[in-house]
């Protein structure tokens, strides 16, 4: 009797300890399950109109962090590369918000600069995303080299409140083994607690014996009550006896009992995600998340480069930004308007285009940037100022090749050179994602130097073939030549009347040449030049008669001292490096009237 107590007992603490495992499991999911996120806020007090947000700071714990703003009339957002973001901001007195490792919380300083005030930066040509409203919520997987500018419109004190929240690993691995560990042990005790029933009823109460072994005395067929003789016959009919029949159905009512729970222990376990079970991967991502710094997995040889100007989307920004003001002003005839995106050769041309069409309206318009297909983005390698950007805009009938200038960080890109492709290929450039070189005006390392190319193709429209730098130029497709270069000077000084006599010149544009590296260390350049025209009257009393452009531009229609035109020339060129046989070729042009006047 004492075994039997002890086994219904060790059943009974089985069943006990295995529900404590599952409750303790469940509670790994409900009372002790760890926070979702964690959120560290601060307030800045110091009244100055910008806040900095660096990278470094949004990565104080690992994931994907969400910064809200607020404390403000206005609330202006925009995040960039920290080298932007740091020279936008300058010399501007600015709060500087970092994450204390020692506390895990944000906390801020003020750096102290020469100018309180700094322009609006809503739109600025530096930011990869600008956010605006009354109060923000931004979420961001920012890397480490990311910053956050943090404004209301750059002249009075920025948003004073700011938090950064983070997401926490909600994993729990105790929880799977907790559970699984509770229904095998549910398991082990129900077959305990089945294995003291049977034990008990094999060894319940003795039974008396007669002199016969136990066994009832065999009665004659005769004296046997009818209803026993009915009930063995029955018995003998059915093929079995009733005893083995009546144990095969306890067994298997035993069984039936049984299965639920080891399939309820599958179910249970294989509904369990892996965040419910240890894991023993390196990976340190799958960890919990704690502070921990920033770390930058870009190789060694990529971290020597200063990185591309911008990236393909900002360049995208930034044309159509240019494309809508150049629209407008187009229409408008506002050069004011197109100063603004406009600057050097691109915008003397356009500028008097306007005045030509207000005198003239008959008169063709400016070349333009087209809305077509970004075709190349190539990007200067910089991280301070003034900036370049390459890129060819391709439509289905034209190309244009655009080059943008960006003066200083609170600048807009403008338009320096604008030129139609034609027809010649570009040669292979570098990825946008790596950008190029800017080479030096005089730079040694192509067969002609930068700032010598547009006084080398200014003497071949002058002399043609029998320029001495016409060997180094590529005469096949180049069109220009045809346009105005010898044969056109010499058909027009054919055509002037014995009365008038017309004189050549060229200047090299104040305008830099911008040359950026591709990628056969060779060149593509931009320069430009202005074609001088000068009709005199070779005779007393003569008179010289401008015509079409010239005469709108100059609003004479006749003088006897004579008419200087200036034409703007923009052009393009590929430039092979220093040691090829290959020539120089001319890929894309602009040219237009820029100045009409009477000779003094």
């Amino acid at each position: 009797m004492q075994g039997e107590k002890v086994r219904f007992v060790l059943a009974v603490v089985t069943l006990v300890v295995a529900a404590l495992l599952v409750l303790l499991g469940l509670g790994q999911r409900t009372v002790f399950a760890p926070p979702d996120s964690v959120t560290s806020s601060v307030v800045t007090k110091s009244g100055a109109t910008l806040t900095v947000l660096p990278g470094k700071a949004l990565k104080g714990y690992p994931g994907r962090e969400t910064i809200s703003i607020s404390g403000g009339a206005k609330v202006f957002a925009a995040y960039a590369r920290t080298a932007d973001v740091k020279g936008w901001v300058g010399d501007t007195t600015y709060n500087s918000i970092s994450f204390d490792t020692t506390t895990n919380e944000l906390v801020s300083k003020t750096v102290k600069g020469s100018s309180a005030k700094a322009p609006d930066p809503a739109g600025s040509d530096l930011w990869l995303q600008q956010y605006q409203g009354e109060t923000l919520s931004i979420p961001l997987d920012a890397p480490s080299d990311i910053s956050l500018l943090i404004a209301s419109d750059g002249s009075t004190a920025a948003p004073s409140k700011v938090s950064v929240t983070w997401p926490l690993s909600t994993a729990t691995p105790l929880v799977g083994p907790l559970v699984a560990g509770g229904l095998l042990v549910f398991v082990i005790g129900i077959l305990l607690f089945v294995w003291a029933i049977v034990h008990h009823r094999r060894t319940r109460g003795p039974r008396r014996t007669s002199g016969t072994g136990g066994k009832r005395p065999k009665l004659p067929r005769s004296e046997r009550p009818r209803s026993v003789r009915q009930g063995r016959k029955a018995a003998l009919g059915s093929g079995s006896s009733g005893g083995a029949v009546e144990g095969r159905g306890r067994r298997g009512r035993r069984l039936i009992a049984v299965v639920p729970v080891i399939l309820v222990s599958s179910i249970a376990l294989a509904g369990c995600s892996s965040q419910y079970w240890p894991q023993f991967s390196s990976d340190s991502s799958s960890s919990a998340a704690t502070p921990s710094a920033p770390t930058t997995t870009a190789p060694a040889q990529a971290a020597a480069l200063q990185p591309p100007a911008v990236t393909v989307g900002q360049a995208k920004e930034i044309l159509s930004r240019i494309t809508a003001v150049q629209t407008k002003a187009d229409t408008d005839l506002d050069a004011t308007l197109a100063a603004t995106r406009f600057t050097g050769s691109a915008l003397a041309e356009r500028s008097a285009n306007y005045a030509i069409r207000k005198a003239d309206s008959t008169a063709a318009g400016p070349l333009t940037i087209p809305t077509g297909k970004l075709d190349v983005t190539l990007p200067q390698q910089t991280n301070s100022w003034p900036r370049t950007v390459f890129a060819v805009v391709q439509t289905t009938s034209a190309a244009v090749g655009v080059t943008l200038l960006q003066p200083t960080a609170r600048d807009p890109y403008k338009v320096e050179y604008l030129v139609g492709l034609d027809g010649a290929q570009v040669p292979k450039l570098p990825a946008a994602s790596v950008g190029a070189a800017r080479l030096a005006p005089d730079v040694k390392l192509l067969t002609m130097e930068p700032d010598q190319l547009a006084a080398a193709y200014a003497d071949i429209l002058k002399n043609g073939d029998a320029s001495t730098e016409a060997a180094k130029f590529q005469a096949t497709g180049d069109t220009l030549r045809d346009k105005i270069g010898k044969p056109y000077k010499d058909a027009k000084q054919a055509a002037l009347p014995t009365t008038a006599s017309i004189a050549y010149s060229s200047e090299v544009s104040s305008d830099p040449s911008v040359a950026l590296a591709t990628f056969d260390a060779g060149a593509i350049v931009s320069v430009s030049l202005d074609e001088i025209e000068t009709v005199t009257p070779t005779k007393a009393g003569a008179q010289v008669n401008p015509e079409g452009e010239v005469k709108a531009l100059s609003g004479l229609s006749q003088t006897t001292k004579g008419i200087t035109a200036t034409y703007g020339v923009q052009l393009l060129f590929s430039v092979p490096p220093v040691g090829s046989t290959d020539k120089i070729v001319l890929l894309g042009f602009s040219q237009g009237l820029i100045s009409a006047k009477e000779v003094p």
